[in-house]
């Protein structure tokens, strides 16, 4: 009698929960995007209006062509269009600023292209495969890593923490928990996107540093491919460099854990589910996987909800976070309360050596350690004057350890200020030597050239070339004479961070970077 569920005896032996390598082929499913051909058959289409053989004016009318190469040559005519033509005016004056920085209009389209899309809601089993989707993101699976631009896995795995672009990914302090990873980028961010030519070879050469991040993700979780054709190129030269990382006895390891699943619009009677082999080049090297055909997918999601996470994957994140910074640092977090234990003593006359849950709120066991509060709570402190910090404790201790983490650049000011006053010296040489000592220093190199050339003489302007306080949020460095602005310019920061109070930690990242930005910037000046 076979199993009711064909997939059970894959997953059987697997001890942890699955990583999910997500491709177009799922957005194309939900949200009804074309594929990468139809996708710059769009864009071709924009440039050369009206002409049915549009694509075929940069792909010479084959198909055996180098879609990135294609996309090169259609970034290039499309900018110019963009330009120049009347129809794209009010586009042009949306984003005259991004454009002048730098930006490509070929990637803000595109960004906004996925930005918008919506979920598709016919057929009805469309619903339901994506509401049991829904469920494994609670509980079922560890994280995910995909090459989508747009945001429909944000939103299915509502509690993930997003990383964007793969240099986001190789300098950040990752969990493997609760996570995305949006190695080609992300329309939250048009400069991430990898499309073009240029954008390959750039991550072509990083792909081996990519390769050695996601390999403890590879030996320590299943991977199921959804959403890629078993030849993409994507998916083969990210395989390519994890082999390269392997000997052949882990490779075989790595055998089991890897499952592709190909979706096919045949009607068929149940998922075909066999071995498979890629071969790389003529040099021998090959990896072995699982590869699965299917027609639906609700079976595959509704076996991948019966394994569970006994603990909410979102604590475990932090607390992983947390005893990382402890172990790196030896400086706990306000969430651990530390009892020391003396050498020689036996661990069995401790009931309990690690604990989930809430203790001392409020009733000073924050002094048992030195308090490192999250950077969020400094840029917020800067504007609402509420943080309430141990100052000697966050400018002799913390900050060191808060600026290695966050890029050496966060407010420093009004601390290193304070510090001064009140303890009659100066703050620490590794604080004081990352501190922002003039409005440059709070820009980055195209921020400044255009401030050297193009600003809002008045906020009037300001406002007029704002449409959204978003938008403000971005333009502000632009005011010729911000330094005389800095009520208005407090005002506003606090007036945002009132009505989007998670602004500082749940915005997409260009928002969040700006607005981080213009608080920097609020320091500086008042301090």
């Amino acid at each position: 009698m076979k199993p009711q569920n064909p997939f059970e005896h894959i997953f059987k032996e697997a001890s942890e929960l699955p990583f999910l390598f997500v491709g177009a082929g799922i957005s194309r499913r939900y949200l009804g995007f074309p594929d990468w051909k139809g996708l710059l058959r769009e864009f071709a289409n924009k440039v050369y209006p009206g002409n049915p053989l549009a694509l075929e004016v940069f792909t010479g009318g084959h198909d055996d062509v180098s879609w990135p190469a294609v996309a090169s040559r259609i970034q290039k005519e499309y900018d110019q269009f963009w330009l120049t033509s009347p129809e794209y005016e009010v586009e042009r004056d949306k984003h005259a600023d991004e454009v002048r920085a730098g930006a490509s209009p070929f990637k803000l389209s595109l960004a906004e292209y996925f930005w918008g899309a919506k979920k598709l809601n016919d057929p009805s089993f469309l619903q339901d495969e994506l509401s049991c989707l829904t469920n494994v993101g609670k509980r079922s699976v560890a994280g995910i890593i995909t090459t989508n631009y747009d945001n429909l896995l944000e939103e299915i795995f509502k509690d993930y923490a997003t990383f964007i672009g793969q240099e986001q990914l190789l300098f950040a302090d990752t969990q493997g928990i609760n996570e995305i990873y949006k190695i080609h980028g992300c329309c939250t961010e048009p400069d991430s996107i990898v499309i073009n030519t240029k954008d390959y070879d750039v991550f072509n050469k990083r792909n081996a540093y990519l390769a050695a991040k996601l390999l403890t993700v590879f030996v320590e979780h299943p991977i199921i491919f959804l959403g890629y054709s078993i030849s993409d190129p994507n998916v083969q030269s990210i395989l390519a460099a994890i082999t390269d990382c392997l000997s052949q006895k882990n490779l075989a390891i790595l055998k089991k854990r890897l499952i592709f699943v190909e979706f096919t619009p045949e009607e068929i009677e149940e998922p075909v589910i066999r071995e498979h082999t890629i071969n790389f080049d003529a040099d021998g090297r090959s990896i072995e996987l699982t590869r699965i055909t299917l027609n639906k997918y609700l079976p595959l999601y509704s076996e991948l909800l019966t394994r569970k996470y006994s603990y909410n994957p979102k604590l475990l994140r932090q607390l992983k976070r947390d005893i990382y910074q402890l172990v790196s640092t030896n400086e706990p977090v306000d969430r651990f309360a530390i009892e020391d234990i003396e050498d020689g003593e036996s661990l069995e006359n401790y009931g309990v050596l690690a604990g989930i849950g809430v203790t001392g709120r409020n009733t000073g066991e924050r002094e048992r350690g030195h308090s490192i509060p999250d950077a969020s709570e400094l840029f917020r402190d800067i504007i609402f004057d509420d943080g309430d910090f141990d100052l000697r404790s966050l400018v002799e201790n913390a900050l060191a350890k808060l600026l290695k983490s966050h890029s050496f650049s966060l407010p420093l000011q009004k601390y290193i200020h304070h510090y001064r006053d009140q303890y009659g010296k100066d703050a620490p040489a590794d604080v004081t030597k990352h501190a922002k000592t003039s409005l440059a220093d709070c820009l980055n190199d195209t921020q400044n050239k255009r401030r050297s050339r193009d600003t809002y003489k008045t906020l009037e302007e300001l406002d007029e070339a704002s449409d959204s306080p978003e938008k403000k949020i971005q333009n502000y460095i632009f005011l010729e004479d911000i330094e005389n602005h800095i009520e208005e310019l407090h005002a506003f920061i606090k007036g945002y961070l009132t009505e989007h109070p998670d602004a500082l930690t749940s915005a997409n990242g260009g928002l969040k970077t700006n607005l981080k930005r213009l608080i920097k910037i609020y320091d500086y000046l008042v301090y």
